[in-house]
Formats: C-alpha cells, sequence, structure tokens
C-alpha cells in the first residue's frame, strides 16, 4: 500500500502521463530539454555514412530499436529512415522491428497496431512486411530471411523463447541489432530475454521466474486460436545494471553519436552468448531472483 502511495504521489509531481511509466516520462522530459542544446540537424546521407561507419552492410540481417522522438533533429519523415536501412542492407539483407500490441493477451496480426513506436508502426504497414504471430512480443520483418525468421513465432509459449524471431535471428550469419535514439548504453535489448528461456530447463531460478501462465487470443488469417502463454512472474522487473554489463561486454560492439542522437550496434549472436554466460554466472537480467 505504501509503494502504490509513494508512486501515485511521484506521478502527480512528475505529471506522468496515464499510460507513461515513469522511466518514459524522465525520457521525454530528457529529450524536451535536450532540444533546446542540440539543434545541428541530420540528414539522410548522415544517417547512411553513420550506419555504413558503424559496419552495417549488405546482407546484413538486422533488428532496429529505435527512439522516433530523439530523431526530432532528422530532416525526414519516418518512412525515409526506413528507406535508408532497407538501402544499406540491399536486396539480400533483412530488416526487422518490435512490433509488439498493447497487451500481451490479445494481438490480430493484420489489425492490431504497434505499441513498439512510430517507426515500427510505419514499417508493419509497409508491402512486403511480414509480422510473426505471437500475442508476447510480435515482431515485424522484410527481406531475404523475413518469413524464415518469424513463421514459427505462431508456435512460442514466451515471445523469446527458441521459435522466437528474436533467438532465431541469432543463429543467422551476418545478424546484427542497432539502437537508434536510446542512449549510448541502450537497456531495451530483447534479445537478451532469449538466454532465461534457453537456460530454464537446467535452472530451477529461471524454472520458477517463467512459471507465470495466462491466456491469450491471437487472430492470423482471420483465424482465430487460444493459447496459453508463460511469462515472467510478477515483481520481476529488469535489472537495466545487468543489462549494461552484458552490453559493455560485447566486443562487436560500436557506438556513434551525431548531433543528439546515439547509434548503438552489436553482433546478435555474441550477445546472446553473454547473455547465457552471465545467467549461467547467476547473474540475471531481472530483479528479486534467489
Amino acid at each position: 500500500m505504501l509503494s502504490k502511495c509513494v508512486r501515485y504521489t511521484l506521478r502527480k509531481i512528475l505529471r506522468i502521463r496515464k499510460y507513461e511509466t515513469i522511466s518514459a516520462n524522465i525520457r521525454r522530459r530528457k529529450t524536451q530539454f535536450a532540444k533546446k542544446i542540440y539543434k545541428k540537424p541530420i540528414s539522410r546521407s548522415q544517417i547512411y555514412s553513420v550506419l555504413k561507419e558503424l559496419g552495417i552492410k549488405e546482407g546484413d540481417n538486422l533488428l532496429v530499436h529505435a527512439s522516433w522522438r530523439d530523431l526530432y533533429n532528422f530532416q525526414g519523415e519516418p518512412d525515409e529512415l526506413i528507406e535508408v536501412l532497407r538501402q544499406i542492407l540491399g536486396g539480400e539483407g533483412t530488416l526487422l522491428m518490435p512490433s509488439y500490441g498493447p497487451t500481451r493477451s490479445y494481438l490480430d496480426v493484420e489489425c492490431t497496431p504497434s505499441s513498439a513506436g512510430v517507426l515500427s508502426e510505419i514499417f508493419r504497414l509497409q508491402p512486403n512486411t511480414v509480422r510473426s504471430a505471437c500475442t508476447h512480443f510480435s515482431i515485424s520483418a522484410s527481406g531475404k530471411n523475413a518469413v524464415e525468421l518469424t513463421k514459427e513465432h505462431i508456435n512460442s509459449e514466451y515471445g523469446f523463447d527458441h521459435n522466437s524471431p528474436y533467438y532465431l535471428l541469432s543463429k543467422f550469419d551476418n545478424s546484427k541489432v542497432l539502437f537508434i535514439g536510446l542512449g549510448k548504453e541502450p537497456t531495451q535489448i530483447s534479445l537478451f530475454h532469449c538466454a532465461g528461456y534457453l537456460l530454464k530447463e537446467k535452472n530451477p531460478a529461471l524454472a520458477n521466474l517463467l512459471s507465470y501462465k495466462y491466456r491469450s487470443t491471437l487472430i492470423k488469417d482471420k483465424i482465430q486460436y487460444e493459447k496459453e502463454m508463460v511469462i515472467r512472474k510478477p515483481g520481476h522487473k529488469n535489472n537495466n545494471k545487468v543489462f549494461k554489463k552484458i552490453l559493455n561486454s560485447i566486443n562487436n560492439r560500436k557506438h556513434v553519436r551525431n548531433s543528439n542522437v546515439d547509434f548503438v550496434l552489436i553482433d546478435a549472436k555474441e550477445g546472446l552468448n553473454n547473455a547465457i554466460e552471465y545467467a549461467n554466472k547467476g547473474i540475471y537480467c531481472y530483479k528479486g531472483i534467489k
């Protein structure tokens, strides 16, 4: 009861919006402040140069996490940024973005808007983009390996299990994860969540963590499926300190800053392997695990 009162009071003081988290509110305020300092425009050609500098190349499989809010200096629209990403990946590459809905208990693959941001929603609606059929952390993809990376997600019981695009991405060569506008040390690293599921059969702590079951409704090609899913038990929030430790342990990690925007790139395979190594040492991505 006390913690709820504290959260309520804090939300009032910070003027946090109805569906906004405290961390999201802080990021929004930082962006408002940054707009007064960082005013250097970012062109399409500069974005292209940054991506090349990071090491992204034709034929890569690229998962992008981006904050359009922080790209206020970009001289273009969301579809133009997506076009730059497609251009650098070429016809042999694959572009992916998170495309989860507003609730984990329901997803209409064709109709439910993405809650992963403006860029993600526009990408989802573009021609030749496919969306994975999973109520928990669906993903959209376009390009050579799009179907292969997304088609098994319908069989998942957890959004980051062995059938998920997040895990399958790490099995492909030239697979990378790009973070745009999420800071020098981003913690929105969905890939790391795969480690917990992969280890839970041999790790009682992780098995207990991923034991909360719930029912969900999935609609794909106008067919409705009722599915039993699993997620983390309540009370186990992300441990951002551990996320950053794993991130900084990745050798194939690169960072470039242009104007106000941080661009961070990691190797998907190495990232997941490092998350597994940390979990094997008892260093988990979540709080409250004993």
